[in-house]
């Protein structure tokens, strides 16, 4: 994704008043907000933040057909906002935003603008405690160890073929270092800390169901591709098993975590919290992975949660348990259909 790296608002300095290019020619809006604020308001707006850049908010133009690029800033500290196409230009301050958005008048705006200031607190208290919570602890897992077992996997058709079966293609076991121990005629899933490190190994046998992770994995602490999923941005998908995962990434969607089983720690938790706003639940559709999803819901109340759903009132197709049963066109529906926790608790699932 290509973002301008410099700050757009040294382009907003350069007289006094208005001090934002474009057409905009609405009074100046010179209120201060806080990071957290501004992120309440545009989320109430139902807008989608991509990225961040320097102190604003990348977004896709809400004013004209921006799909690819996005171009829209918004500053986090006072909320002036513009437009870097130059077919647009569109620019002005968070009061004016809402005001276009929402159609609202100067009374309403305002109200609408500290409603928002409650989730804000709430979201910065949040934060402030995570940056007091104890930071686990990782021994690191040989990367030798790793390195080996996925040149193991390159000479064995079996193992290749038994993830072909699975749906897993060439391209994610290069990408996701997928290895093989022929001494445990097992496949092999590494699982990485929040900051990348490796920690352990997931492994399956390709004969039967059986599954044995590293000793001591601290699955607790840590889910299946976070490292990778919080640098793309502050949405994520979460599945229960690794192999969900690498589908749903082949499908087009890299900002997905897996649980590594059917239970929720609080680390776990507080990494979902510290690290993303909006979250898809796509966990098994048996009574365990329904009640898993319900979990993180009911937990994360601050959160904008959604569930991956197939169509109004049905979860996956045909029965599907997981993202393993789907054709990645399943995926991708189950994906975009996805509805609100309001929503889907009105299904009674």
């Amino acid at each position: 994704m290509e973002v301008h790296n410099d700050n757009p608002w040294s382009l907003c300095r350069k007289e006094e008043g208005m001090g934002i290019r474009g057409d905009y020619a609405g009074q100046t809006d010179t209120s201060f907000y806080t990071p957290s604020h501004v992120k309440a308001i545009v989320k109430g707006l139902g807008l989608n933040i991509i990225g961040e850049s320097n102190d604003n908010l990348v977004l896709y133009c809400p004013f004209h057909n921006n799909v690819n690029t996005p171009c829209f800033y918004i500053s986090e500290r006072t909320g002036a906002w513009l437009c870097f196409n130059p077919s647009c230009g569109e620019a002005g301050g968070l009061k004016d935003l809402v005001k276009r958005i929402l159609g609202k008048n100067e009374f309403e705006v305002l109200r609408f603008i500290m409603s928002k200031k409650s989730e804000a607190d709430d979201i910065f208290e949040d934060t402030l405690n995570s940056l007091f919570e104890d930071k686990p602890d990782f021994e690191e897992f040989p990367q030798e160890t790793l390195d080996n077992l996925y040149t193991e996997l390159g000479n064995s058709e079996e193992a290749k073929e038994y993830f072909k079966s699975r749906g897993i293609n060439e391209e994610s076991m290069h990408y996701f270092k997928l290895g093989y121990s022929s001494k445990m005629d097992m496949v092999i899933v590494p699982v990485h800390s929040p900051d990348g490190m490796p920690v352990g190994l997931v492994g399956r046998s390709i004969k039967e169901k059986r599954f044995k992770n590293s000793t001591n994995l601290p699955k607790n602490k840590t889910m299946f591709n976070i490292h990778r999923a919080k640098r793309i941005g502050e949405n994520v998908i979460v599945v229960e098993s690794s192999f969900d995962a690498i589908r749903i990434h082949q499908a087009g969607f890299p900002n997905v975590v897996a649980t590594l089983g059917g239970h929720l720690s609080k680390e776990n938790l507080a990494l979902l919290n510290r690290y993303f706003n909006r979250i898809t639940i796509m966990t098994d559709a048996d009574l365990a992975g329904r009640e898993l999803g319900f979990s993180i819901a009911n937990r994360l109340k601050n959160k904008d949660i959604l569930w991956a759903s197939y169509e109004y009132g049905k979860i996956y197709p045909h029965d599907a348990k997981d993202a393993g049963d789907m054709t990645e066109k399943e995926i991708i529906t189950c994906i975009k259909n996805a509805v609100s926790d309001i929503e889907y608790r009105s299904w009674n699932p």
